[in-house]
């Protein structure tokens, strides 16, 4: 799969979004950007295999595992590592966990639960949740997956869309049915909207160049929509549990769905700028340093232009530190143990045009 960049220039917007929730109160609907992750990473997983699927005529389940791992698990480590003094000194009345199950939970990629049975007591690893239920969609989704394919089942949409439907009415019976949105918004089972529909667009763009006409007019509806959204969402409110979460799930896709099926227009072109692009490409390590980075900083009472200065300047130091000396390495590591030994399932003869339509 060729590298769009006008995705990384969306991730760029998605993540400066979060940053700006973390440390600004004008951003209020900044938690939004998690969403828009969602959408993309449920749509590239899925892209990945459906493509090595249709070339291969299988799906390498050792492959997939260790270059996630290796993307994923050398910067989280070191943040972890550089982080823990502080998480075990000045920040210690935040982590209402012990320790030690705190940063198990991150590493086995379950903070998400932990945050509920917490409630929120991970501290300045509180972030890591949406990592957590991304693990766990690509540890799951893969299995399930080459399940559908090799069985040639021809609705992998239809089993999506239920999934999808699932998650909604999930989120809504506990809207109504619980005080706590901890549960709705920290649960993968009512959280995890996004990445399914991300691949359910993985899924119907297997066989078709576009899903629908004028997908320019259409992405920048998407657009708009998010920007209302994040202008007039607040997390504390019922109603972004009750339908702005999945609403902008939804927007998000149509947006991707335009940048993955185009490769000009007006959005393409202004989320393919250089700079976009190459915060997209670090987004991960943004994303992993800002929170911690922004709670220390906040705790200790700077004036606000010295605040903002010093999380910037920190959380960007630790991002090109990450990606130039932990991330990269990693993946030169990942390439070259790609060659090693092969955990796979036959596919059937018949093509994948005919087993996902």
């Amino acid at each position: 799969m060729s590298r769009r960049p006008a995705l990384d220039g969306l991730r760029a917007f998605a993540v400066l979004a979060v940053m700006a929730f973390h440390t600004s109160p004008a951003a209020h609907g900044g938690f939004l950007g998690v969403d828009v992750f969602f959408v993309i990473s449920g749509y590239l997983i899925t892209a990945l295999l459906l493509r090595e699927w249709t070339r291969t005529g299988r799906i390498d389940l050792r492959q997939f595992y260790l270059r996630r791992g290796l993307r994923l698990l050398p910067p989280l480590v070191f943040m972890l590592v550089i982080t823990l003094p502080f998480a075990l000194t000045w920040m210690h009345y935040d982590l209402t966990i012990n320790p030690l199950v705190a940063v198990l939970s991150v590493l086995l990629y379950v903070a998400n639960w932990a945050n509920v049975w917490v409630n929120e007591g991970t501290g300045i690893w509180t972030h890591t949740w949406s990592l957590s239920i991304e693990e766990q969609f690509y540890l799951i989704w893969p299995v399930v997956l080459i399940a559908v394919l090799v069985r040639r089942r021809k609705a992998p949409a239809l089993g999506l869309a239920a999934l999808i439907a699932v998650v909604i009415v999930v989120r809504w019976l506990s809207v109504h049915n619980s005080d706590s949105t901890l549960w709705i918004y920290y649960a993968t089972t009512s959280h995890c909207d996004g990445l399914l529909l991300g691949s359910l667009m993985a899924v119907l763009l297997q066989n078709r160049e576009t899903l629908v006409r004028r997908s320019e007019t259409v992405a920048w509806v998407g657009v708009l929509g998010l920007a209302a959204l994040f202008a007039t969402s607040y997390i504390e409110a019922a109603n972004t549990y009750h339908w702005r979460l999945p609403l902008a799930a939804l927007l998000s896709a149509m947006v991707v769905h335009h940048l993955v099926t185009r490769t000009d227009g007006p959005m393409v072109s202004l989320l393919s700028l250089k700079p976009f692009v190459a915060i997209g490409m670090v987004s991960y390590g943004l994303y992993l340093y800002h929170f911690p980075v922004f709670m220390i900083i906040q705790h200790q009472g700077y004036p606000r232009l010295v605040q903002h200065s010093l999380e910037i300047s920190v959380t960007v130091t630790l991002t090109v530190f990450s990606w130039f000396l932990v991330e990269k390495p990693a993946l030169r590591l990942k390439d070259r143990l790609a060659t090693g030994g092969r955990v796979v399932l036959p596919a059937p003869a018949a093509g994948v045009g005919e087993q996902i339509a």
